[in-house]
């Protein structure tokens, strides 16, 4: 096996974010478990007692000590890496460590490498390296899901620098009197005081933890010039739906340069933790909240020395798919699969555990409990009473993501309107229907009055038995009144005779168009026909291939490792079910390729405009139709060869309120196609339609690209000389 030689800076810069290697593996016998106990006089009987382990240990061996394992990074390591050039590499200190999987005596380990950072510190070198440890024997990672182990390291004298190419910035601003300066002065002081995280720091990458659904968040945060240019979540223990929902409040804190952002919808613990993890790498201030479990009241038995469950209440109906929940057995960690089909748990899977075989064995049997009664109610097993409350809290954790009602948990809440989330028929219970479709949940998506509104619809027995909303952008107050048509659908089991809501006209007709088309889908399924509607990934595979043939090391490390996250979040989009998500990530990664900046910063002088970067700031005025106050609406636009390829960073320093307009002017909704994706499709603001209710905010935006066009062009011969 060779190594990996770095000679200097510019050798290490070049694998931020890359796997460094592998090393070989490693036996760990028994004679080195005594050799390490006799060293550190940790002589716990489940290291050393070979006899006492085989009858009593769950995993009938004895174990590799934690830190034993840890030791053997330094020798794994010098199999990996060579670095020249330098006087002493120490350990700078380790930031996170988990033995979540045991190594048992006998069993071979391998080192795994990224480089996460890399930082010039004048003198020194600063590296985060994250360390993987793969057990050969069983071929899982040393921790369950996705384990890491992160080490800094600090190397003094490493040969380089850092510096390249900085793209021109150019500000771009609309004439203002001097009283408006003064406003917009204050407003902007304003708004920069409500952001809760300070990004007067150093250019460089800060790592930071909050407090998630299931456990702790671990993100990178870089900064370049006082801004906020990427986020990436380098650790995650809570459940890949919610959390990849989460991920939405990257975008919102990277756009509005601020941390004073709301909470995802439906991803509420998640989405809390990625801000708390943000804030701590740029504040340093703690999470010190519980975990959304632990506030639920979901905390493992055996954690918490208890080995019973209490009784619940199971939701009435479940959505369709495939979902996750753990929980804890005797020997730690116990992960579920849970199968919905028409609306009822079909099958359980107990995909990961820390328990013996014998036990799980045992506590597998209440499985066809759950499965036949339809509740986790169940008796725990004798013998295996610990790895039944596992498997049960495991199976409580999955369904309380599947569930379409509000009896079950609602720790993670599906919508916006949280306080009014949901109908069914608990107040109406001699409704019955001549529903003539099959059971099951179907979803519906329609535009509401600020973006889209998306319900799914609970058919049983002929009868629409709850509807619930899956997503909204609607203001809370007008939504909440919206809901009557809700109601009045689920009392007279039909959709043709219900009006809409005076005073909350547009979120009313979403809603109940919403709900049509989730009865369209149900009318297909009873008819035999197919309603899955996959997205169409043309677009998106092309840029992803486009995008990993670009080459490093001709753009700046800033604009590489924007790319490089864009990329990651658009080959997850691949697995996507909704066009609107697909759509979006193409819109970002195209985005981010039009922004790469050249190490040369050579631009074409024989082009229009001047390419760069430019901020701009415009009035948003109220028109006849409108009522709210003018404010300043800034934004980012990028121009390369005569195009416009970049529309980011759009923001306004009034009302909060005007905010969801801002957006939907510039994103559309899933029928209609924002103003920023018309621009760039097009390379100019021209023949640009606006969007329909937010119209001030899109001629805003066409202004803005206006203004930056006219101060890019370039002077003719004339006005040269």
């Amino acid at each position: 096996m060779s190594k990996l030689v770095i000679n200097s800076f510019e050798d290490f810069e070049k694998y931020v974010g890359q796997p460094l290697g592998e090393s070989e593996y490693l036996q760990v016998d028994q004679e080195r478990i005594n050799l390490f106990a006799d060293a550190t006089l940790d002589h716990q009987w489940i290291h050393t007692d070979v006899e006492r382990a085989q009858k009593e240990s769950p995993f009938k061996s004895t174990i590799v000590h934690g830190y034993l394992t840890l030791s053997l990074l330094p020798y794994l390591w010098n199999q990996i890496i060579e670095v020249n050039n330098l006087k002493m590499m120490i350990n700078y200190g380790i930031d996170k460590m988990k033995f979540g999987q045991a190594v048992l005596s006998g069993q071979s380990v391998r080192l795994s490498t990224k480089l996460q950072s890399l930082a010039n510190l004048r003198g020194a070198v600063k590296a985060e390296i994250r360390f993987t440890m793969d057990i050969k024997e069983t071929g899982k990672k040393l921790k369950p899901f996705a384990p890491v182990l992160s080490v800094a390291l600090v190397t003094a004298c490493v040969a380089g620098s850092l510096s390249g190419y900085e793209a021109p910035v150019y500000a771009v601003t609309q004439e203002e009197t001097p009283a408006k300066k003064e406003e917009t002065k204050e407003k902007k002081e304003e708004k920069k005081t409500a952001a809760k995280g300070s990004f007067d720091l150093e250019d460089g990458v800060y790592k930071g933890t909050g407090t998630g659904y299931a456990g702790d968040i671990t993100v990178s945060v870089l900064i370049k010039d006082k801004q906020i240019v990427s986020i990436d979540i380098l650790s995650s223990s809570d459940d890949a739906a919610f959390f990849t929902r989460a991920k939405a409040v990257i975008d919102k804190i990277i756009e509005g340069q601020t941390l004073d952002v709301d909470t995802v919808s439906g991803a509420t613990f998640s989405s809390r933790g990625i801000i708390s993890a943000v804030k701590n790498a740029l504040t340093g201030e703690k999470d010190t909240s519980e975990t959304g479990q632990a506030q639920s009241g979901q905390t493992g038995a055996a954690a918490g020395s208890s080995t019973s469950v209490a009784q619940v209440e199971d939701a009435a109906a479940y959505k369709d798919g495939t979902y996750y929940g753990s929980g804890t057995g005797f020997g730690g960690p116990l992960k579920v699969m849970v199968e919905i089909s028409g609306g009822k748990i079909a099958s359980i899977q107990i995909v990961e555990n820390s328990d013996g075989s014998d036990y799980i064995s045992k506590a597998a049997s209440l499985i066809d409990s759950i499965i036949a009664t339809q509740s986790t109610n169940v008796d725990t097993v004798s013998g295996a009473t610990y790895s039944s409350v596992g498997i049960i809290q495991a199976v409580r954790d999955a369904l309380s993501q599947a569930a379409v009602n509000g009896t079950s948990d609602t720790s993670q809440n599906n919508n916006n309107n949280s306080n009014n989330n949901s109908s069914s028929d608990d107040n109406n219970s001699t409704v019955t229907g001549t529903v003539p479709y099959k059971e099951g949940i179907y979803y519906g998506t329609a535009d509401g009055y600020s973006g889209d509104v998306s319900v799914a619809v609970v058919i049983q027995e002929k009868t629409i038995k709850a509807i619930l909303i899956t997503e909204s952008s609607d203001d809370e107050a007008f939504f909440n009144r919206a809901m009557d048509v809700v109601k009045k659908v689920i009392r007279t089991q039909k959709t043709d005779d219900v009006d809409t809501v005076s005073g909350a006209t547009y979120s009313s007709k979403g809603l109940l168009n919403a709900i049509k088309n989730a009865l369209k889908q149900a009318e297909k399924v009873t008819n035999g026909e197919s309603i899955d509607e996959k997205p169409d990934l043309t677009d998106l595979k092309e840029l992803i291939e486009r995008a990993e043939k670009l080459e490093e090391d001709k753009y700046t490390e800033t604009s590489w490792a924007v790319l490089q996250t864009r990329l990651a979040d658009a080959q997850e989009a691949l697995e996507e079910t909704k066009q609107t998500i697909v759509d979006k990530a193409v819109e970002k990664l195209k985005t981010a390729i039009a922004q790469l900046e050249s190490k040369d910063g050579k631009d074409e002088e024989n082009t229009k405009y001047v390419s760069g970067t430019y901020e701009v700031t415009v009035p948003c005025t109220p028109d006849d139709d409108e009522d709210f106050e003018e404010y300043n609406l800034t934004m980012t636009v990028t121009i390369r060869d005569d195009k416009i390829v970049a529309i980011t960073d759009i923001t306004g320093d009034g009302d909060s309120s005007n905010d969801r307009y801002i957006t939907k002017a510039a994103n559309g909704t899933s029928s209609i196609k924002g103003v920023v994706s018309q621009i760039i499709d097009k390379g100019m603001p021209e023949d640009i339609d606006t969007v329909s209710r937010a119209t001030c905010s899109s001629n805003a935006i066409l202004e803005g690209c206006k203004k930056v066009l006219e101060e890019a062009e370039r002077p003719t011969d004339m006005e040269a000389e």
